[in-house]
């Protein structure tokens, strides 16, 4: 997808498409697989820098430091995106200290506004739409209802359980007619 991007009001659109949102712009111009042309004045003067993207060997060295989502709690290991810490728009280098995995859920997260990621690789700050720092186990929820009771199972008829109800079952041979 071609996506053409006014450098001076930071509004975006795709070819021959709709506009985009401010956090469509950034999370397509992040590391998504498009086309950005830059415009101004409605003239395009460029088609941005060639670095946006993560290269293979910059992609391999970016798992090895970092196999799950940088999101604290998070733990997913599949489908990662890139994501630069100081986005690319912005000037940001396509550089392993300016790097991060996240999953596609908490990176859509962050440029969306609902989460923010700041820092730098080696010391990341993940907080929430309220400012609170999240944390590892923050993402889990302590229920607000105690478990169901549930009486004990008595069995099929409530007697005691035989051993032979567990043994497989042994088909007989036919019977032999004389």
């Amino acid at each position: 997808m071609v996506v053409h991007l006014d450098v001076e009001q930071r509004a975006a659109a795709l070819h021959l498409g709709p506009a985009l949102t401010d956090a469509e712009r950034r999370y397509l111009t992040c590391d998504a697989s498009c086309e950005v042309w830059f415009e101004r004045d409605g003239q395009p003067i460029g088609a941005g820098r060639a670095t946006r993207t993560i290269n293979r060997r910059l992609r391999r060295t970016l798992e090895h430091r970092q196999f799950t989502c940088a999101v604290p709690g998070c733990g997913a290991t599949r489908g990662l995106h890139a994501h630069h810490l100081r986005h690319w728009e912005d000037g940001g280098a396509t550089e392993l200290a300016n790097l991060v995995l996240v999953c596609p859920y908490h990176h859509r997260l962050h440029h969306q506004g609902v989460i923010t990621i700041t820092g730098t690789a080696a010391d990341l700050t993940v907080t929430d739409g309220a400012g609170r720092v999240l944390s590892p186990g923050s993402l889990a929820r302590a229920p607000k209802l105690a478990p169901p009771a549930v009486a004990p199972c008595p069995g099929l008829t409530g007697e005691r359980a035989d051993w032979w109800w567990y043994e497989p079952f042994q088909p007989q041979p036919p019977p032999t007619i004389n």
